[in-house]
C-alpha cells in the first residue's frame, strides 16, 4: 500500500481539554486539524466538505451523535465517521456503527489506538481507491473491447452486456439484462435438448471448437468461438465471463474456398462430359421422338412418355446451369428495351404455368427503358427469377415489373429494373445468401439459379440485389451511358 498522505480530519467535541489532545497527537502526525464544538456548528463549518475523517463525540450539547450522523454523512459521503465515546455510551456507539459510522474509540483517547483507527480508515480507502481503478480499467477494456463480453450469474441471467455485442447482435444491453443467456441467443436449445440442463447446453454452445451460432435481434445469425471462465463476484455470487469472437466471415471464406475448390472439380470434369452427356441427351430425346409415335393411341404410355420427357428436360436444365456457371461469360450486347424481354421470357415459361393463376404486370415504364445488353444472357437472368416466382408464390401469382432512371453512387445514370411477386417473400438468411453458389430452398436445383444471374448481371457492368417490401423484389441496376 502507499504511503497515507495526511488527513484532513474534522473535530466535532465540547470538551476543549479533550480537542487540544487531540490536535496534538494528530498535528504531530502531519493531519490538518478543524474543530467544532455543536452539531450545528460543524454542519456549517467549511471544513466539513473537505474532511475525510470526521471525530465526532456522542454527546454534543445540541444533539447526540446518532442524530447528527445522518446529515454529517449527507454532507460529507467520503469521510469517515470516528464516534468518540464514554464508557456509559459503548452500546449506543455500536448502533452508531450500524447506521454507517466507520469505527468508534472510547475515552479517554489512546494516541496508539486512534493511529491505529486512522491507518485501518486510510488503507480501506487505498483499496476502494484501487478497487474503483481496476474497475474502471475493465470497463474501459471491455468497452474498446471488438469482442462480444457477457457477464453472467450462477443462473445464467445476463448481468452485463457489452456495446460490441449491442452493435453485432442488435440487442440493446437495456432489453436483455437479467435475461436467460440461453433463452436470448440459443432460443431453440433447451426445446432440441430436452433430456439436457440448461448447464449442459451451455458448456456445448460455448465449448464448440467450430464456434456456434448466435441468433441476432433481427432474425439473422452469426457464428460466434466463446471462450468461458469463472468469476468469483458477480452481483454478490459466483458468475461466468463469457467473451465471443465473431468469426462469421472466417467461417465465409472457409466456404467460399470449398465452394471455389468445388467449382474448379466441376470445370475439369465439365471438360470431359460436355461432349458425352449432349450425345446421350440428344439420343435419348430421338428415341422419345420415335417412342411417341409408336404410342400414339395409347394415352397411358403416351403420359409415361411425357413424364420421362419431363425429367429429361430437368436433367438438361441442371447440365446447362452447371456448363454456363464453369463456362466464361461472352456478351454480344445490342440495345433491347428490357419490357419487351422479360414478356417474351414468360411467354416461353408457357409450359411452367399451365393450368396456374399467373399474371406478368409489365408497367409503362418498364417499356421505354431500352439498354445495350445480350439478349440471350438477360433472358437467362429473366427466366431464373420468374421460375423461382411461380415455386415461391401460390395462386393467384402477381408479378410487377417496373423500371426507374436514377443515378448512382459515383453520378452515372443507371437503369433500376425491378421484378416484384407476391409470395412469401425472403427469410434473413435468404436474403443473405441468395446468391451464394450452391445455396437452394427447393428439393431440385443446383443452387446455381441466382448466382449465375449475378455473374451476368455484373458482365454487363450493373448489380443484383433484394429489394424490400412485401413479397420477393430483385432489383437489376444496369448502366445507361450508352442508351
Amino acid at each position: 500500500m502507499e504511503t497515507p498522505l495526511p488527513q484532513r480530519i474534522l473535530i466535532v467535541e465540547d470538551d476543549f481539554d479533550t480537542c487540544d489532545n487531540l490536535r496534538d497527537i494528530l498535528e504531530l502526525d502531519q493531519h490538518v486539524v478543524d474543530f467544532a464544538n455543536t452539531a450545528q456548528q460543524a454542519l456549517q463549518s467549511e471544513a466539513l466538505t473537505h474532511a475525510t475523517i470526521i471525530l465526532l463525540d456522542w454527546k454534543l450539547p445540541d444533539a447526540t451523535a446518532m442524530q447528527v450522523l445522518p446529515r454529517l454523512t449527507e454532507k460529507a459521503p467520503e469521510a469517515d465517521v470516528i464516534i468518540i465515546t464514554g464508557h456509559g455510551d459503548f452500546d449506543h456507539a455500536v448502533s452508531a456503527l450500524r447506521q454507517g459510522a466507520a469505527d468508534y474509540l472510547l475515552k479517554p483517547i489512546n494516541p496508539e489506538v486512534l493511529r491505529n483507527s486512522l491507518q485501518r480508515l486510510a488503507h480501506r480507502r487505498w483499496l476502494a481507491r484501487e478497487k474503483n481503478r481496476s474497475d474502471a480499467k475493465f470497463r474501459n477494456l471491455v468497452q474498446a473491447a471488438p469482442c462480444l463480453i457477457v457477464i453472467l450469474r450462477q443462473d445464467l441471467s445476463i448481468a452485463y452486456f457489452s456495446p460490441f455485442g449491442e452493435s453485432l447482435t442488435g440487442y440493446p444491453a437495456a432489453e436483455i439484462l437479467n435475461r436467460h443467456f440461453l433463452d436470448v441467443f440459443y432460443p431453440h436449445s433447451l426445446a432440441s435438448a430436452p433430456e439436457s440442463t440448461p448447464e449442459e447446453v451451455f458448456d456445448r454452445v460455448t465449448h464448440g471448437e467450430q464456434g456456434s451460432q448466435v441468433a441476432c435481434r433481427q432474425g439473422t445469425r452469426r457464428w460466434i468461438a466463446w471462450k468461458t471462465r469463472q468469476l468469483e463476484d458477480v452481483d454478490g455470487g459466483a458468475g461466468i465471463l463469457a467473451v465471443g469472437q465473431d468469426v462469421t466471415e472466417s467461417r465465409h471464406s472457409t466456404e467460399r474456398l470449398v465452394q471455389s475448390e468445388r467449382l474448379a472439380a466441376i470445370g475439369e470434369a465439365m471438360t470431359g462430359l460436355a461432349h458425352e452427356s449432349r450425345n446421350a441427351l440428344q439420343r435419348s430425346q430421338a428415341f422419345l421422338e420415335l417412342l411417341t409415335v409408336e404410342v400414339a393411341e395409347l394415352p397411358h404410355a403416351l403420359r409415361l412418355v411425357d413424364r420421362i420427357q419431363e425429367a429429361q428436360n430437368h436433367l438438361h436444365q441442371l447440365y446447362e446451369e452447371v456448363r454456363q456457371y464453369a463456362a466464361p461469360i461472352r456478351l454480344e450486347q445490342h440495345p433491347y428495351v428490357l419490357g419487351e424481354l422479360i414478356q417474351e421470357t414468360w411467354a416461353y415459361l408457357e409450359h411452367a404455368r399451365q393450368s396456374r393463376d399467373a399474371r406478368l404486370l409489365v408497367l409503362d415504364s418498364a417499356r421505354d427503358c431500352t439498354v445495350e445488353v445480350d439478349r440471350f444472357q438477360l433472358q437467362q437472368v429473366f427466366r431464373n427469377i420468374l421460375e423461382n416466382s411461380l415455386a415461391a408464390c401460390t395462386d393467384p401469382v402477381e408479378i410487377c415489373c417496373n423500371c426507374e432512371k436514377r443515378v448512382n453512387t459515383v453520378g452515372d445514370p443507371v437503369w433500376q429494373f425491378s421484378i416484384k411477386d407476391n409470395g412469401p417473400g425472403l427469410n434473413p438468411e435468404q436474403r443473405e445468401r441468395i446468391f451464394d453458389p450452391f445455396f437452394t430452398t427447393k428439393t431440385r436445383g443446383t443452387g446455381l439459379g441466382m448466382t449465375l444471374c449475378k455473374r451476368i448481371v455484373e458482365a454487363h457492368g450493373g448489380r443484383i440485389a433484394v429489394g424490400d417490401g412485401p413479397g420477393t423484389e430483385i432489383v437489376i441496376t444496369l448502366p445507361c451511358q450508352r442508351c
